[in-house]
């Protein structure tokens, strides 16, 4: 009886184990805050949502669930998402790594500029970005205040072409 309740006991943690991630606590938050400040205007991630991912985007970025029981690539789910501020931000980081390391604005590195592009250009095709004064200014505040490297409001030159995500 005992060796049951052991197994059962075991089941339980393994169940718990493979939950929902913890997007809050992932490397790429900061950037992530920053790109929603941008995009937005404000600090909350459901007004970003609210702004910037559609049902497509969500289910682009691989239908990022806020429960365990929420199914995939369903509307309900989605809008249950869609007010899970962990959810969101797991779904704009799924999102932005889904087409590959793309450098839009051609300075040789993937960073939280290129995922600001790829998110608000929604996809890929993000070379020599022009975010606007406004983005690039809501963005700086942001930057400036966790560590991201600070942006201009045209990235790259004419001569920019991104080369294919590695």
């Amino acid at each position: 009886m005992k060796s049951l309740v052991l197994v059962f006991v075991f089941a339980l943690v393994l169940i718990e184990s493979e939950g929902i991630e913890d997007w809050l606590s992932h490397e790429l938050y900061p950037c992530i805050k920053c790109l929603c400040h941008a995009r937005s205007g404000c600090w909350i991630r459901q007004n970003c949502a609210r702004y910037s991912i559609d049902f497509n985007y969500w289910k682009t970025a691989g239908s990022v669930v806020a429960n365990l029981d929420d199914l995939p690539n369903d509307k309900n789910s989605y809008e249950s998402c869609m007010k899970d501020e962990n959810c969101i931000v797991g779904t704009i980081i799924q999102f932005t790594e889904k087409f590959g390391r793309i450098d839009c604005n051609c300075d040789g590195k993937f960073d939280c500029k290129d995922r600001l592009a790829i998110h608000l250009l929604k996809g890929p095709n993000c070379e020599q970005p022009t975010f606007g004064r406004t983005y690039a200014r809501r963005f700086n505040e942001c930057a400036s205040a966790v560590g991201v490297s600070t942006m201009l409001s045209k990235e790259g030159d004419d001569s920019c072409t991104a080369p294919e995500a590695v």
